[in-house]
């Protein structure tokens, strides 16, 4: 399996994920209709809004699947 590499400013990208204080937070209306959007739009059964730490891929809204979380090498 093919793992992507680490952006250049990845320390960067992660202190302002952090700032933001998002990860693990409860679902929220206005997420869970743009997930639902895209996937109307994409005709697609599953979409995600996803947020990538250190170490997962947490989905902030998600339709189609009950996958909270997948590891970030995934």
């Amino acid at each position: 399996m093919l793992i992507a590499p680490l952006p250049d400013d990845e320390s960067a990208r992660l202190r302002s994920l952090c700032q933001y204080q998002i990860l693990d937070t409860e679902p929220e209306v206005g997420f869970d209709d743009l997930t639902n959007l895209a996937a109307s739009i994409c005709n697609t059964p599953i979409a995600f809004v996803s947020l990538v730490d250190a170490q997962r891929q947490w989905f902030k809204a998600k339709v189609g699947t009950d996958v909270a979380e997948t590891p970030r090498d995934v």
